[in-house]
């Protein structure tokens, strides 16, 4: 029973339902609207739907006087805009085109044209255009050869394979959004039909971009010459007896306040912002080596885009329309990999869209994390620059252009978990059991032998299973993170160190070493590792001619035991078998707070996060060994290192720089 007129309560949380007139019913294909409140409380709950009521009644009451539908001028500005961005995006490719050697003018005008008769064709047939007969009478009429017609042809199929028709709902969307239209299935079909119609105008202006005919250069050449002589033509028909002499002020301190504002003003350019934010996120060592890569190399493409695009060189010019030009050029503009390139960092807007052009569809535009993250570190830049004292536009709202995930999955089924028996086979494979050498892991030693390589490939799955912590956490161990003498159950300390940087501060914990890792001679290994001298718990990740994360390194060796394991889906890497922990203590009935200490993850309230204190190292311990043996079947061999660590020697792995082996050259 309801609790209220469209009020209803499912599982303590209120819900507003709605049947739709039939006319709206017909347009959104289905006959109720079914809303989560997202509260508990009936009061909050009742005056939201009384707020939903009266918005349905507006959208009924537009809807009944066909205010749902564009209306002419609405249609004009869908045009225009349409016409406008793609002029201007043309004009840009061609300028940066012409850069290059070997431009062919005719030959980029014949492009443009074929194109343009491409999307004639859409505009006039739909999305399923052909080139019929009377199509070609007409082309050849207007000078168009019997290859420019083949041409067009594959420049339809081409459209096609690479779903650029129909045109993406999305990108339709938006133009209607902009426009003040609602998005209903007769506006996009308008909106799409506009589309064609913009583009095709477009590409139809190839004289503008390569045969020198702009329609407005003698009316700009003749305003600038009306500019020049329209000062001295009125100072010259200005009366003599109203010229004042000019005022020469005396001397006094007020100039040299303007001076020493002019000297305190802010400094609020791109880069010089960008510099100051990275030296202050670097004192504070809030940010990481790549971390400051990656924020140097979006600020880089900020200040790139705003000069070249939008002619600004200071923060205070920004407006909102400026940043969301911005994001949908690094949404659906840019490649995909941009930035990975040693040339990407001096390429200009243009080039980076004509690299882009030459993609796949799928390879245009960053990933959604990509790209919000990206988003994140432009929103620090504002924030100092606010804090610095720039006086930013006030409507500047760079949340709100974020990408909104739409995923219909639930967080804990994104990620693919790892089957136990699967986990039972990797610990088979030959790094845990014989492998045929040091220099060959992955692959099967001689029979009847049992070769054992002690190192991270041995320990750290085991370590990611048996504790559930995360890569880089295990993989920059030191030795004194090892706690064997405080209390009955030794542990591994999990802080930031001079090797590796943790997630947040969350996962500054301990975690109980798993009676199993100390049978198979954990312990024993990292009492080796200590009376050599190393800090390192895992010396043989180490190496002193790169900075990458050690991880890397051992996710190089273990990718292939993966794969001769049967672990090749998308999303099973080791990270998988940290996940396989948390799921498994799940089942067994493990409380929340006590996997959320196990993980370094942080509570989900206040309750559980403020009122409470960490595991204890003997309850850890409880909880760590109800998970399921899947190395009992491994020997617990003597302890080997590899001859390089043993011999405290350079990995083999190392390889200095150019710039080093010039240096040693030398």
């Amino acid at each position: 029973m309801p609790a209220a007129i469209h009020l209803y309560r499912r599982k303590a949380m209120y819900y507003w339902r709605r049947r739709l007139p039939n006319a709206l019913a017909s347009w959104f294909h289905r006959r109720h609207l079914f809303l989560s409140l997202q509260t508990p409380d009936p009061n909050f709950a009742r005056r939201l739907v009384v707020l939903l009521d009266a918005k349905l009644e507006e959208v009924v009451t537009a809807f009944e006087h066909s205010e749902m539908h564009l209306t002419p001028p609405q249609v004009d500005d869908l045009l225009r805009d349409v016409v406008t961005k793609h002029l201007n995006k043309l004009e840009r490719l061609s300028a940066a085109a012409k850069s290059f050697a070997g431009f062919d003018a005719a030959q980029a005008e014949r492009d443009d044209r074929r194109a343009a008769w491409a999307y004639r064709l859409l505009h006039t047939q739909g999305s399923n255009a052909v080139v019929r007969p009377s199509d070609e009478i007409q082309m050849s009429a207007e000078g168009l050869t019997a290859a420019d017609i083949a041409a067009v042809q594959d420049h339809l199929a081409m459209l096609r394979v690479n779903d650029l028709v129909p045109t993406r709902h999305g990108i339709l969307q938006n133009l209607l959004a902009a426009n003040g239209a609602p998005a209903n299935a007769s506006n996009l079909a308008m909106a799409q039909d506009v589309y064609f119609r913009g583009m095709w105008m477009a590409l139809a202006q190839s004289e503008r971009r390569y045969g020198g005919k702009i329609v407005e250069a003698e009316e700009f050449v003749d305003r600038i010459l009306k500019d020049r002589v329209q000062p001295a033509y009125q100072l010259a028909a200005r009366p003599l007896d109203i010229v004042q002499p000019a005022y020469v002020p005396e001397p006094n301190d007020s100039a040299d306040c303007v001076q020493e504002q002019d000297a305190a003003a802010v400094d609020d350019r791109f880069k010089a912002m960008a510099d100051l934010l990275v030296r202050k996120r670097s004192k504070a060592e809030r940010w990481s080596a790549k971390s400051k890569q990656q924020a140097t190399q979006i600020f880089d493409l900020l200040a790139r885009f705003m000069k070249e695009e939008r002619g600004i060189e200071n923060m205070s010019a920004v407006r909102q329309k400026d940043l969301a030009a911005l994001a949908n050029f690094l949404e659906t503009e840019i490649y995909k990999h941009h930035g990975k390139g040693k040339n990407d960092k001096d390429r200009s807007i243009a080039e980076m869209r004509i690299i882009a052009l030459s993609k796949p569809e799928e390879l245009r535009g960053l990933e959604p994390g990509t790209l919000n993250r990206h988003l994140t570190f432009i929103d620090q830049l504002f924030d100092l620059a606010e804090a610095e004292g720039v006086e930013l536009d006030s409507k500047l709202k760079i949340t709100k252009l974020r990408v909104i995930n739409n995923t219909d999955e639930r967080e804990r089924d994104e990620r693919l978990k790892l089957p136990l028996p699967k986990i039972k086979n990797l610990f088979n494979q030959p790094p845990f059991v014989n492998c045929a050498g040091w220099n060959r892991l992955s692959e099967e030693g001689a029979p009847n032998e049992s070769l054992v390589f002690h190192g991270a490939l041995y320990f750290v799955p085991m370590l990611m299973f048996y504790g559930g912590g995360r890569r880089e956490e295990y993989c920059g161990l030191m030795t004194g993170d090892v706690i064997e003498t405080n209390g009955e159950h030794p542990y591994l300390h999990i802080a930031k160190n001079k090797f590796r940087r943790i997630k947040n501060a969350q996962s500054k914990r301990n975690i109980v070493i798993h009676p199993e890792l100390i049978r198979l001679g954990f312990l024993k290994y990292v009492s080796l590792i200590r009376s050599l001298g190393y800090e390192l718990v895992f010396p043989d990740l180490f190496s002193p001619t790169t900075k990458s994360p050690l991880g890397n390194r051992y996710y190089k060796l273990f990718k292939p035991v993966l794969i001769a394991a049967g672990i090749t889906e998308e999303g099973l890497g080791s990270h998988a078998l940290r996940h396989a922990f948390g799921a498994i203590l799940k089942k067994r009935d493990v409380r929340e707070e006590h996997r959320a200490d196990l993980l370094g993850h942080s509570g989900k309230s206040e309750t559980s996060e403020r009122y409470c204190e960490a595991t204890e190292i003997e309850a850890m311990h409880k909880i760590v060994c109800t998970m399921p043996i899947v190395t009992g079947h491994l020997v617990a061999h003597p302890i080997n290192l590899f001859h390089w660590v043993r011999e405290k020697k350079t990995a083999p792995f190392s390889h200095p720089s150019r710039v080093k082996r010039a240096e040693a050259i030398r």
